[in-house]
């Protein structure tokens, strides 16, 4: 709000008029009656070519020529010359002009006022006319830059209001505004103070003659002086005189180094709280007005908004800052965990994206942000079937589904997924977060230590029953075998006989089988050749594959490094599964073909073995038991089923592991991984 003072004196402003007339009588009188009349500065040009010299004298100076009187009729260069220069000029084109003749004619009026008098007298002319019409003349010109000032500082005060506006630093803004106050007051001293701990202090000073710092500038207590005053009122106030009477103290308001003549102070408010005031310090043209008031407030007004944008974006940048700071956090966290995680959003597009991922697909978040998950991922122009995310985004809630595939090492792969809605203030804003957790190791150690399990509890079992039925059992046979010594071959009891005999022959191979399966014999593990190990297995049943017409093809890997085995037992691994593989393929009538592949897993820790048939295939529930005793999808007769459960215990031994992958029509895989030298660790040695 502005407080306008009592009404003051006005000064008046002395017009300087420039009196051009070859005769020197007149000059002289007209320049006497102006000065003792009206105190006007008169300057006097005897001829034309000396009033063009003296006014051109005055252009960028402060010499300013108010009103030329101009006698017409001159020689050399006359009246009319000096006009017609005077409004070619681009400086003094404005300057008024007043025609003097003695000539009474109205052709010579038309003339002079044609050639941009504004103004035509006659001589003689009578000295109250003239001083009237002189008059009125300099009070439309007085009138006409009063304007043009006002002008000139509502555009200036337009230009500064958009130069602080358009800034969002606090400092930035307030150096601006001290430019801005001396721009649009046309002041000797700028400042803008701030409430700091109670009291007001400097922060910005503009200085046009004194090398003024911030620092020179005394802090102020709230309530005490010119300055403390108007930030407790809140009220723009300016005084021309500071006299004793008013609130201005030099030894506060203003550095001690710099003389006040008048003052213009104004508040700083921002959402109705005072925090600060702007001064300005002896006005160049001389007094402070009301406009200059009014102006002032303008300006503080937009000080203030100004001020109030850049607390408000601080704010929202720090605000920003902490945001930032906490999604780095998060961040970091979501990339520390092992798991693949990703967000999408309702489009499927591709939000955020975590270390784990990204390594997995060996790419950037900044390269996947933005795509078609099932695109980015699988190469799909579909979303993938197993996926449930659609239920998450239409529900609002988490769902959780398993997938299983085959890896690049042939063996089956499961995941645990789970996907989590974000909450959202705008539908179509919804977010997913997806989990993605590898149980494939997990369900193959739970596998191998139930498997594990049971094989120990059989042999134990096989162990002790072996031991009860073989002593029986021999009796049988030696007395069958003794039996057929003395019975003929052609007695009706022979036939009985040699049936106990064959009956007790191959109850005696199935104990032998569990006791080989139960035995703790001793492992000599040694340094070998992995490939050489399988061929010589191959070599061994090479006549068998031959004849049953089964086609072996080998890739074996040339640069396995060494493992450490005993080797005669993973020779039998290797003859049990090959011989399982051609009894498998023998339902085809042709093409029956068996591979075997060896290389390194991309680890580097395990060397892997693939026995692969294309026979008939297993289903899941044969799958289920194939490693157990005694189970087998051979006919009767034809298999005890010990030789994979042997093979898998064998495998064990070695520290390794075995899987089979199969499917019925789809042939069956085996996937053996035995550790590297120094890569693995030994199961307990059998004794």
């Amino acid at each position: 709000m502005a407080l306008k003072t009592a009404p003051q004196k006005v000064e008046s402003v002395t017009a300087h008029i420039l009196v051009v007339d070859d005769e020197p009588e007149i000059a002289e009188s007209l320049s006497d009656f102006l000065t003792k009349r009206e105190g006007y500065t008169i300057s006097v040009a005897h001829d034309g070519k000396e009033a063009i010299d003296f006014l051109e004298g005055t252009v960028g100076t402060e010499t300013e020529i108010d009103l030329v009187l101009l006698d017409m009729r001159m020689p050399g260069v006359s009246g009319l010359d000096v006009l017609n220069w005077i409004r070619q000029h681009p400086a003094l084109q404005y300057t008024r002009v007043v025609l003097l003749t003695a000539a009474s004619g109205s052709n010579e009026k038309v003339e002079a006022l044609s050639a941009g008098a504004d103004d035509y007298i006659t001589k003689p002319y009578y000295p109250q006319e003239l001083l009237a019409r002189v008059k009125t003349i300099l009070r439309t010109q007085q009138l006409e830059k009063q304007l043009q000032r006002q002008s000139q500082q509502l555009a200036a005060l337009n230009q500064v209001g958009q130069k602080v506006a358009a800034t969002l630093e606090t400092h930035e803004v307030l150096e601006t505004a001290v430019a801005g106050i001396d721009e649009v007051l046309g002041v000797e001293l700028a400042a803008i103070l701030m409430i700091e701990s109670g009291q007001l202090r400097c922060r910005y000073v503009r200085s046009r003659h004194l090398p003024i710092s911030p620092q020179d500038y005394p802090r102020i207590p709230l309530g005490q002086g010119l300055t403390g005053t108007v930030i407790t009122t809140r009220r723009a106030v300016l005084f021309n005189h500071l006299q004793a009477d008013t609130p201005f103290r030099p030894d506060l308001d203003c550095p001690p180094q710099f003389a006040a003549r008048n003052v213009l102070a104004a508040p700083l408010i921002v959402r109705d709280r005072p925090f600060g005031v702007m001064v300005a310090f002896n006005k160049i043209s001389g007094r402070f007005t009301e406009v200059d008031l009014d102006l002032s407030a303008s300006l503080s007004s937009a000080i203030g908004e100004a001020i109030e944008n850049a607390w408000l974006f601080q704010r929202i940048r720090q605000r920003q800052q902490e945001l930032l700071e906490s999604r780095n956090t998060l961040q970091a966290l979501i990339d520390g965990i092992p798991h693949p995680i990703y967000t999408i959003n309702t489009d499927w597009k591709l939000v955020a994206v975590n270390k784990s991922k990204t390594d997995e697909l060996k790419t950037t978040a900044e390269t996947l942000i933005g795509r078609v998950c099932y695109k980015a991922f699988f190469n799909r122009d579909t979303p993938c079937e197993h996926c449930l995310v659609h239920h998450t985004l239409n529900q609002k809630k988490s769902q959780h589904w398993s997938v299983s595939w085959l890896g690049p090492d042939h063996l089956p792969r499961e995941w645990d997924i789970n996907a989590y809605p974000i909450p959202a203030t705008k539908s179509n804003s919804a977010s997913v977060v997806i989990l993605w957790q590898d149980r494939t190791e997990e369900r193959r150690l739970e596998n191998s230590l139930m498997q594990a399990g049971k094989l120990a509890a059989i042999g134990q079992l096989a162990a002790g029953v072996a031991h009860e039925i073989n002593n029986p059992l021999t009796v049988i046979n030696a007395n069958a075998e003794m039996l057929k010594m003395f019975i003929p071959p052609d007695d009706e009891n022979y036939e009985a006989v040699d049936l106990i005999a064959r009956a007790g022959q191959r109850a005696a191979k199935v104990v032998r089988g569990l006791l080989d399966f139960a035995r703790q014999e001793q492992y000599a593990f040694e340094p070998g050749d992995l490939n050489q190990s399988i061929q010589q297995a191959l070599d061994l049943v090479g006549y068998q594959l031959q004849t049953a017409d089964t086609h072996v093809h080998t890739n074996m890997a040339d640069n396995l490094p060494p493992i450490t085995a005993s080797w005669e037992h993973l020779k039998s691994v290797w003859l049990n599964l090959i011989i399982n593989a051609r009894d498998a393929v023998q339902d085809r009538a042709d093409n029956r073909l068996i591979e075997i592949v060896t290389r390194v897993d991309p680890e580097n820790e395990y060397v892997q073995v693939l026995i692969r048939d294309n026979g008939k295939g297993m289903s899941e529930a044969e799958l289920a038991h194939i490693f157990e005793p005694f189970y087998t999808t051979k006919e009767p007769g034809k298999g005890t089923g010990l030789g994979l459960a042997t093979s898998h215990r064998i495998i064990e031994q070695h520290g390794g592991d075995i899987n089979v992958v199969s499917a019925p029509g789809k042939g069956t895989t085996f996937v053996i991984r035995l550790p590297v030298n120094g890569n693995g660790k030994h199961r307990k040695q059998l004794t």
